[in-house]
């Protein structure tokens, strides 16, 4: 059996303390370090079973892959460019889109980037390309999985005084 906050091995003695009330079996120096002790178990005993953690922390590589839309670099050229050679102004392609003119105006000039549903408006009534979707790949290192090794308080929490 395992310490469950320094993780050594525990043999002889353990010890069943109060952390936060929390019960937790831990080594003896852990039992002096940290809450109160309510219970001494010992582990040389044959009837005495206690109940054993299945899952632990180990390295593992998985990979997530996420879709994102991003609004192309060059937006305010495209959208003039497309609205002067399609022939209508601020006001109409405003008002075709749903938005003010002055948001239309800070666009074209490059002021204001538009939100991905607003540049969608704009693709469909300018005909241009103005989002672009590619898939990003992210990578979790770390993952809970059946180990020889339990995952320890002492793992997971920083505990004020002390050592």
């Amino acid at each position: 059996m395992r310490c469950e906050i320094c993780g050594t091995v525990i043999k002889g003695k353990a010890y069943k303390v109060i952390v936060d009330r929390s019960e937790l079996i831990v080594c003896w120096r852990c039992a002096n370090r940290v809450g109160s002790i309510i219970e001494v178990i010992d582990l040389s005993s044959p009837r005495r079973k206690l109940n054993k953690r299945t899952y632990s922390y180990k390295p593992v590589r998985s990979k997530k892959t996420n879709i994102v839309e991003e609004i192309v670099e060059d937006y305010s050229e495209r959208i003039k460019e497309a609205r002067n050679k399609i022939g209508i102004t601020r006001d109409v392609l405003a008002a075709m889109v749903g938005e003010k003119v002055s948001t239309i105006r800070r666009i074209e000039e490059g002021m204001l980037q538009p939100t991905i549903g607003l540049a969608r408006k704009l693709e469909k009534v300018l005909k241009i390309k103005l989002v672009e979707r590619y898939e990003e790949e992210e990578y979790d290192y770390y993952s809970y999985s059946q180990s020889k090794y339990d995952i320890t308080l002492g793992d997971v929490v920083e505990f004020k005084g002390g050592d």
